[in-house]
């Protein structure tokens, strides 16, 4: 993904990236249709042809394979179609980034335009068996889901104005969901997800270090002048990135496992936390 244009070097942000001749150019209608209609095939089916997720997932963690596994892995999943033809098994092409509520509304405001339809969450209803409409989809998933009635909620597939969607994902947000933003294929960006741990299908990856979706532009970090000591931040946590010690009534956040999607700090009511760029920092510039 293209990390030069757009606000900031924000590909999610680049205008270009929503509109309906770059869903053409890109075959998003076609693409989502078939990596959505055969999702639960996906645990199954074999990176690159060769070794199914299922089997890696149980080798993953020793000394020498898993560290070659990972490397296979992520060289499977990171492709992206501009290059090399998509192996769609392997869902290549469909990339995310986890972003804070406040660019999430900006994306509802500004890009997405007036083609925004909430759809059932795949991944959630292959994962744990619920049928809860939390993406967001745009111009391409609105021709593409009538296609797979089983992702459109009971009341039907309905199209939401930029500031229904800014209320429907704030109370995503106040659930506890993080916002996740998704191409398919690169550089077509189709939807907005709201998504818990563990039933994102692309963040469970990250439990094996694989990136198909990854971290957000920001990390947190909490101001101690105003923290009181509370403990909501840790609630809300999806990343376990925050520990808390009674003894010093303050929270910690680990940088390092910190994904910036900014729940910790939409909680904290003293405004106790502040949302940093990771790539101002040397210890955290790049690590996404």
């Amino acid at each position: 993904m293209c990390m030069k244009h757009g606000a900031n070097g924000k590909w999610y942000l680049n205008a270009r990236n929503y509109l309906k001749e770059t869903y053409e150019a890109a075959g998003s209608v076609d693409y989502l249709t078939e990596i959505w209609g055969n999702l639960e095939r996906t645990y199954v089916n074999k990176v690159y042809g060769l070794l199914n997720m299922k089997w890696m997932s149980k080798r993953v963690d020793t000394p020498l394979l898993g560290r070659f596994l990972k490397w296979y892995a992520n060289r499977g999943f990171l492709r992206d179609g501009r290059n090399k033809k998509l192996n769609l098994d392997a869902v290549q092409g469909h990339m995310g980034q986890v972003i804070p509520l406040e660019e999430a509304k900006i994306i509802l405001r500004e890009m997405a335009g007036e083609t925004i339809v909430k759809g059932i969450c795949p991944c959630k209803y292959f994962n744990k068996g619920v049928k809860e409409a939390t993406c967001l989809g745009f111009t391409p998933l609105e021709e593409a889901l009538p296609r797979l009635p089983r992702y459109i909620p009971e009341n039907g597939l309905k199209r939401l104005d930029p500031e229904e969607a800014v209320s429907y994902v704030e109370e995503m947000s106040a659930k506890g969901y993080v916002q996740t933003i998704y191409t398919g294929p690169v550089p077509a960006v189709v939807a907005l997800c709201n998504c818990d741990y563990p039933s994102c299908g692309a963040l469970r990856l990250r439990d094996f270090d694989v990136k198909q979706t990854f971290k957000g532009e920001y990390f947190a970090i909490p101001d101690y002048d105003k923290c009181v000591g509370c403990g909501k931040c840790l609630s809300r946590c999806q990343f376990n990135a925050i520990s808390y010690t009674p003894l010093e009534m303050r929270p910690k956040i680990d940088i390092e496992k910190c994904f910036g999607c900014g729940n910790c700090a939409d909680v904290c009511e003293e405004g106790a936390i502040q949302l940093i760029d990771r790539n101002k920092i040397p210890l955290t510039r790049g690590m996404y």
